[in-house]
């Protein structure tokens, strides 16, 4: 077999192949995509991203919002590894293979989260005890738990609280439920029981007063009362002198504003002055009542002309006005 001699210009041309094979068997081992795993994050959001837990070269803004599934609940962390990221990406359309990792095995991930502690939590409530003060100033509300609240953990965003007696009447409510909302989404709902108290001067009876009797000044006053159970307090003499009682009270017993009524102004059998209005139009009759009448209240009463009976509005002492 003869020597093989290459000129100049034939070596040139092999060196080049040489050269573009090895070229070629180096990029067979590069990796399209490198992801850098993060030892710990945190995230903000309900759901975990590639981004939020890798850094991903090159840059790839589809990839970057993979989703890798729900965030832990607020304070609490999950750990995701490299294995359940890969299987991620590949139904994503990635190569495995083409993939280099690097950093952690795993991530560690935890959601952030706004603590509210037990102090907060009375705090709320005597802020809006303080509220409720302005609206009854005569009033001392006070609010004791039978134990003391456990903090817990809200998400990031706007925290509103809303907070809800037990109870339509505050004074006799023994829960109170605080509604939590972050950015409008309740995220929890606590029910606390507790003791409520509240003092206030109060109407109370000297005497005792019979059913249907007229409340003179002498029959009642004021003494500083808890008032818890009862569900309308009269916080003023005034408001209860000449009104009738629907029920007996005994000496010392609060008056109960459920139990007042208007006095009598139109009495059965009496002659009545009976008005008509219809805008402009007024006209004026007389009649007798077929029933006692109260302020407000609507009564049965015949008409002296026409002897028909109508129904009309007690407006004032003997009288009463029709609507037509």
């Amino acid at each position: 077999m003869g020597n093989l001699r290459l000129h100049g210009a034939q070596v040139k041309v092999v060196l080049f192949w040489l050269m573009l094979s090895v070229c070629c068997a180096s990029a067979s081992n590069t990796y399209a995509l490198q992801v850098e795993l993060a030892v710990q994050t945190s995230v903000d959001s309900d759901e975990i991203t590639l981004a939020d837990v890798a850094r991903i070269t090159p840059a790839t803004p589809h990839l970057e919002d993979l989703r890798l599934g729900r965030s832990p609940a607020a304070g609490d962390s999950r750990t995701i590894d490299r294995t359940f990221i890969a299987r991620a990406l590949q139904r994503s359309g990635v190569n495995p293979e083409s993939v280099s990792w690097s950093g952690a095995a795993a991530v560690s991930i935890t959601r952030a989260g706004q603590l509210i502690t037990s102090a907060d939590i009375q705090a709320t409530i005597a802020n809006y005890l303080v509220q409720q003060r302005k609206q009854f100033s005569a009033v001392d509300i006070h609010f004791e738990p039978y134990t003391e609240p456990e903090g817990f953990v809200v998400p990031k965003g706007k925290l509103q609280v809303e907070v809800v007696p037990a109870a339509d009447n505050l004074f006799s409510s023994r829960s109170i439920t605080l509604i939590y909302r972050v950015d409008g989404r309740v995220v929890n709902n606590l029910n606390i029981r507790g003791k409520m108290s509240a003092a206030a001067d109060v109407v109370v009876a000297n005497t005792r007063i019979r059913r249907g009797s007229k409340v003179q000044a002498g029959d009642v006053t004021l003494v500083r009362s808890d008032i818890s159970a009862i569900s309308e307090p009269v916080f003023s003499v005034a408001e209860v002198v000449g009104m009738e009682l629907a029920r007996a009270v005994r000496a010392g017993d609060p008056i109960d504003r459920r139990h007042l009524l208007s006095p009598v102004v139109v009495a059965r059998g009496a002659f009545v002055h009976i008005i008509a209005e219809r805008g402009p139009m007024r006209i004026e009759a007389t009649g007798s009542a077929s029933e006692d009448g109260r302020l407000g209240e609507t009564i049965r009463v015949r008409n002296s002309a026409s002897l028909q009976e109508i129904h009309a509005e007690v407006i004032g002492v003997n009288t009463v006005k029709v609507r037509f």
